[in-house]
C-alpha cells in the first residue's frame, strides 16, 4: 500500500510525460503554421494576382486588381490563363488563337526601347525569310507587345499589320498584348545583387512577359523557342533544329541552347511551358530570367548539361537594350560561333572530290563539304598542311566561304591560313595533259578569327581550291563549313 501511495506520490509529482506531450503539440502547431504561410503566399500570387503592374513611375496606376481563372487540365495544372482569355480580343490582337498544332513555335516579347531602336521588324522578317514554304505550314510565330501603355503598343501594331499582313493571313504571325490583369507588382522589387530599382523593375517584368508569352505557345506546336526580340536566325533553321533535337542522347531534356549567349534563344518542349511559365511567375522578382532558366535544367535533368548545336542558329543583332542603363550592349552579346549560311547544309555545293594531308581527329574531308551537318576534325596542323577540293569538272565560282571552330572545340581554329583557287588553263596549256593537275594556285584571302570568305574572276572556270595551313599551330583544326557559290 505504501509501495503505491509513493508510486502515485512520484507519478503526480514528475510531470515529463505531459510536458513531453505538449512539446508534440507545440512542434506539430509550428510546423503547420510554417506550412500555411508558405502556402498563403505561393496563394496570393496565384490565385489573387494583384495588378498594381508598374514599369516604372511612369505607368502607375496601369492595372486593377482582380484575379486570373486557372486553366486546369488534367495532367498538370499552371497559373496560366485560360484559353478563352488568350482567344478574346483582349489578347490577341492581329491574327488569331491557331486551333492546329504544329511542330514549332516562337514566341518573342518586346517592348519599346528608351533609344526608340526598334529591331522587331527584323527578327520577324529574318524568321519569315529563312523558313522554307513547307516549313512555314509547320510553325508558329508568336510576337507580344508587352508595353504596358497603348502608344508604343498600336504604333508596333499598325506597323506589323502594314509589313506582315500576309503572314498574319496564312496564319503563321500572330501578335498579342498584355493582359494586365495577368500581372503581380512591379513596384517596390525587393533588393538583390545590387541593383538598381529600375533594373530591378526590367528584369521582373521581363520575367512575368516570358511566363505569358509561355502560356500563351504551350498548346499551340510541339517544341517552343523563346527568342528576344533583336536576333536574327540562320538560314534552315527549321530543319537544323529538327536535326539538333534528334541528336539529343539526354533524354528527357528540359532545355535546348541554340545560342550560348544569355537567355537569347532557348528551346522546350511545350508540354513544360505550363510549368515554367507558372515557375517564371512565381519567381519573378527573385533573379534575371537566365538565371531562372539555368536553374530549371539543374532541377529538370538528372545530369544537366548544357546542349549546343556546333555553332548557334540565332545571332544577336541588337545595340541598345530595353534597360535604358545598359546603353550599348549589342557587341559583347554577338555568338561566337554563328550558322549563317546554309549551302553545304543543302547540298548545293559544286560536286567535287575533297582530300587532305592533315590526320583526322574525327569526320573525313569530304564531310565539311557534301550536305548535312557533318564536319572534318584535324589534330597536328603543321605549316603547308592543307585541305584540296577538286571538282568533277571546271566549275565558274563566284564566292567560297569556309568557317573553322565549334562550341564542342572552341580553340580549332584555322588562325594561319589561306584561301586559294586554280584556274582552267588555255587549250593546248601543258597541265591539262593531267587530269589530275589543279595546276598553279592564286590566294586570294587569308583566314581571319577562323573564318575566310573570297570572291574569284567570274570569267574562269576553277578546277581546285586550296586550304592551306601558313603556320604550325598547337591546336587542331576543326573545320566545320565549306560553302562554295
Amino acid at each position: 500500500m505504501a509501495t503505491r501511495t509513493l508510486y502515485q506520490g512520484s507519478k503526480s509529482c514528475c510531470p515529463w510525460k505531459k510536458l513531453f506531450r505538449v512539446m508534440i503539440a507545440a512542434v506539430t502547431v509550428a510546423i503547420a503554421v510554417h506550412t500555411w504561410n508558405s502556402f498563403s503566399t505561393i496563394l496570393h500570387r496565384s490565385k489573387h494576382l494583384p495588378t498594381d503592374t508598374n514599369f516604372g513611375k511612369s505607368q502607375a496606376g496601369t492595372l486593377q486588381r482582380n484575379p486570373v481563372k486557372e486553366r486546369s487540365a488534367p495532367q498538370s495544372h499552371s497559373l496560366c490563363p485560360e484559353v478563352e482569355i488568350m482567344n478574346s480580343s483582349k489578347v490577341t490582337k492581329l491574327g488569331s488563337y491557331p486551333q492546329t498544332k504544329r511542330f514549332l513555335s516562337v514566341g518573342i516579347a518586346s517592348v519599346k526601347r528608351p533609344s526608340g531602336a526598334n529591331y522587331l521588324p527584323q527578327t520577324i522578317q529574318s524568321l519569315i525569310d529563312n523558313l522554307s514554304d513547307k516549313d512555314k505550314k509547320n510553325t508558329y510565330i508568336v510576337t507580344f507587345l508587352a508595353d504596358l501603355h497603348d502608344p508604343p503598343k498600336s504604333t508596333t501594331k499598325e506597323e506589323l499589320s502594314k509589313s506582315f499582313g500576309k503572314y498574319i493571313e496564312q496564319k503563321l504571325l500572330t501578335v498579342i498584348e498584355v493582359y494586365p490583369k495577368f500581372y503581380p507588382p512591379l513596384t517596390n522589387i525587393k533588393q538583390k545583387y545590387g541593383d538598381s530599382n529600375s533594373r530591378r523593375t526590367w528584369r521582373s517584368k521581363e520575367n512575368v512577359d516570358a511566363a505569358f508569352v509561355m502560356c500563351y505557345c504551350k498548346e499551340l506546336s510541339q517544341y517552343y523557342i523563346h527568342l528576344e526580340d533583336d536576333m536574327i536566325s540562320s538560314p534552315s533553321f527549321f530543319p537544323k533544329l529538327q536535326d539538333f533535337i534528334n541528336t539529343q542522347n539526354v533524354k528527357p531534356w528540359a532545355m535546348l541552347d541554340v545560342t550560348i549567349k544569355g537567355s537569347k534563344a532557348k528551346v522546350y518542349r511545350t508540354s513544360d511551358l505550363g510549368n515554367i511559365a507558372s515557375y517564371f511567375y512565381l519567381m519573378y522578382d527573385e533573379m534575371p530570367i537566365d538565371w531562372l532558366m539555368g536553374h530549371w535544367r539543374r532541377v529538370k535533368e538528372q545530369h544537366p548539361q548544357t546542349k549546343f548545336p556546333p555553332a548557334s542558329l540565332f545571332n544577336h543583332i541588337g545595340d541598345r537594350s530595353s534597360l535604358q542603363e545598359n546603353g550599348l550592349s549589342g557587341l559583347r552579346q554577338k555568338e561566337p560561333f554563328f550558322d549563317q549560311y546554309d549551302q553545304k547544309y543543302k547540298g548545293l555545293n559544286p560536286p567535287a572530290t575533297v582530300t587532305s594531308s592533315m590526320s583526322p581527329h574525327q569526320g573525313k574531308p569530304q564531310d565539311a563539304y557534301d550536305k548535312g551537318s557533318g564536319y572534318f576534325w584535324a589534330k597536328n596542323p603543321r605549316k603547308d598542311d592543307y585541305v584540296l577540293i577538286i571538282f568533277k569538272t571546271p566549275t565558274a565560282v563566284q564566292e567560297v566561304f569556309v568557317d573553322t571552330g565549334s562550341y564542342q572545340a572552341r580553340d580549332d581554329l584555322l588562325n594561319s591560313g589561306v584561301l586559294q583557287a586554280s584556274f582552267e588553263a588555255a587549250e593546248g596549256h601543258p597541265q591539262l595533259q593531267s587530269s589530275n593537275s589543279c595546276g598553279n594556285f592564286k590566294t586570294f584571302g587569308s583566314f581571319y578569327s577562323g573564318k575566310a570568305k573570297i570572291s574569284t574572276d567570274k570569267s574562269k572556270r576553277v578546277n581546285c581550291i586550296r586550304i592551306l595551313v601558313t603556320e604550325k599551330q598547337s591546336k587542331g583544326i576543326y573545320l566545320r563549313e565549306i560553302d562554295v557559290w
